[in-house]
């Protein structure tokens, strides 16, 4: 190795590149080297640094962040007064150095001469948030990154600057990002232009410096785009979740940045149905390619919003496992983060943003509901919905011990809009019935005949119990088919009720809950029979009024006339024996 200048030059068949870097560190950490020699070899890691980054730019980084970044701050903190600033700028060029490829350090760098920084103070908290983003960036497997997270964390702020740090990674990357409100969405476009703009971000990316401040070629506050870029239209397109995307694309990622708004449309199931339809009818289209990823990033208002949705989708593709961290869950492709206001022992995990005692005033002075959903990002079921995934018992597969037999329920539509509903359960012999498949549908009963002796055959279905209230036909129907079938076991009880139903669903919503299990939501899908039972049953409440209440009718007459009917036994009775 030979020192010409300020630049390190091998000699053929000398050390490598990252033995050379090696040795540097340890002459860094000797105790035997003058402090004013040590500014001579920290010149030398910088240099070295650039030559190993042409060969590996990621890998590069990551050696500069974890072995030169450490020395660099003790040399800081415990070198001589007079050197301190000396090594203090080494120490801000190599976070400048590792800002081109590791996000946390481009945040580290963008805040160092701010007054207010959010990263610093924040980090024990929002370090799993950052970590998820540098990954998206960079590999290829990951695809979504769930974020929820208390009002005010920061999480849309660390949104807007992953995409500054998109548009340094490469001035051909396009970010489509959306939320509720064009003031929103117009303000990150705005920071996101002044941070590109500024000469801190030319530090850390240096093609920018040939822009002089000025990188834009069109330059809208919605839509965007830089200078010699190649995107079709913009780097940047900010919409409202009302706003018109057709014809819009993005090649880097699709930001989903805090949908609903606030507390007015918590308890909205129209509204959080319309966001996550819109998704999959319109927003998911508009990627450019499977390069593209996808952020969601909010507070939690309600167990139906975008952010559980998507949970529940990305679960059913492939089960999301723990980490070591307790508020992170990840699969190959996703990972989610939750992290709630209070922790398991009732501490604050952020008190930047929120005191202890503010904190626990919070808790103590919002509604049950409210600060369970927005600040502890565990949504509980809404005020009167009984059924609610919450309140249910679910199985992931049926256990080994289970009849060979099921029995069934079969609510008849009365009106045009209502669904003919026919759940089918298998008992296990020890009290518990699997829900286990249905017929749900809005057809007329005449279109459904066959479907429902299938499912008697297929499931082989012992007991029928049909409210039969007007057409006493449907009993004698049914019968004749599976006679000509050659089906002698189902016994079809035929029940006219007497009861009301908003009566018969309220007096047997607690055998519901004790003694059927249901489906993990990830193991149905959404658009079957099951799943727009489960809709239906879930979203019943006993507080408002209900459109329709055919599945918790049909899972209660299936409670009430087959569950109840095999609890119900004599009670012995004390006899007098007289000898």
């Amino acid at each position: 190795m030979i020192k010409v200048g300020d630049k390190i030059v091998l000699k053929k068949k000398e050390k490598t590149l990252e033995e050379t870097f090696d040795g540097i560190i340890d002459v860094l950490r000797s105790s035997k080297i003058s402090q004013q020699n040590k500014l001579e070899w920290c010149e030398s890691a910088l240099n070295v640094l650039e030559m190993m980054y042409e060969k590996d730019d990621v890998e590069t980084v990551k050696t500069a962040k974890r072995r030169l970044i450490p020395v660099l701050y003790n040399l800081v903190s415990k070198g001589s007064l007079e050197l301190m600033a000396s090594f203090f700028d080494f120490y801000k060029r190599a976070y400048c150095f590792c800002g081109r490829r590791d996000f946390e350090c481009f945040v580290d760098y963008i805040e160092w001469d701010q007054p207010k920084k959010v990263l610093a103070n924040r980090r024990s908290v929002l370090l799993p948030y950052v970590n998820a983003l540098n990954e998206l960036a960079f590999n290829p497997n990951l695809h979504y990154v769930v974020v929820s997270l208390p009002p005010s964390y920061g999480k849309s702020y660390l949104a807007t600057l992953w995409c500054c740090f998109a548009f340094g990674l490469s001035i051909d990357n396009s970010i489509i990002r959306l939320s509720y409100s064009d003031e929103l969405v117009l303000g990150f476009s705005r920071t996101v232009k002044n941070i590109i703009s500024s000469p801190s971000f030319s530090e850390v990316f240096p093609f920018y410096k040939i822009y002089n401040t000025k990188p834009f070629e069109v330059e809208r506050e919605s839509d965007w785009k830089i200078k010699n870029a190649k995107v079709p239209k913009s780097n940047l397109i900010s919409r409202t979740r009302s706003g018109a995307t057709t014809g819009e694309r993005a090649n880097f990622a699709i930001i989903l940045d805090d949908m609903t708004k606030g507390a007015e449309e918590a308890n909205s199931d129209s509204i959080h149905r319309g966001i996550y339809d819109k998704w999959n009818t319109e927003w998911w289209n508009r990627r450019d390619g499977e390069r593209c990823k996808f952020v969601f990033v909010g507070t939690q208002w309600n167990s139906e919003d975008i952010l559980n949705k998507i949970i529940e989708d990305r679960n059913k593709v492939e089960l999301l496992q723990p980490t070591d961290n307790p508020y992170v869950m990840r699969s190959k492709d996703t990972i989610v983060i939750r992290i709630p206001l209070l922790d398991s022992e009732g501490k604050t995990t952020c008190s930047e943003v929120y005191p202890q005692e503010v904190a626990e005033q919070l808790r103590d002075n919002t509604d049950p509901f409210l600060f369970s959903c927005v600040y502890q990002q565990n949504p509980i079921p809404i005020t009167g919905r009984e059924f609610d995934w919450e309140n249910l018992k679910t199985y992931i597969s049926l256990p080994e011990q289970i009849e060979k037999y099921c029995m069934a329920s079969l609510d008849t539509a009365r009106k045009g809009k209502d669904n003919v509903s026919m759940p089918i359960l298998k008992p296990d012999g020890q009290g518990n019935y699997y829900f286990i498949d249905c017929i749900f549908a809005q057809k007329p009963m005449e279109d459904l005949y066959d479907d429902i002796i299938g499912k008697i055959i297929t499931h082989k279905i012992i007991k029928l119990v049909i409210e039969n209230n007007i057409d006493t036909s449907l009993k004698t129907l049914l019968t004749e088919r599976l006679k000509t079938r050659g089906v002698d076991w189902c016994e079809i009880i035929e029940k006219y009720n007497v009861v009301k139903k908003e009566e018969r669903i309220k007096n047997n919503r607690g055998i519901v809950q004790k003694y059927i299990i249901f489906k993990d939501k990830s193991k149905m899908k959404q658009n079957s029979d099951y799943g727009r039972f489960m809709e239906n049953l879930t979203k019943y409440s006993f507080d408002k009024p209900n459109y329709h209440d055919d599945a918790p009718d049909s899972i209660c007459m299936f409670a009430s006339e087959l569950i109840i009917e095999k609890l119900s036994f004599n009670k012995p009775i004390a006899v007098k024996r007289l000898f």
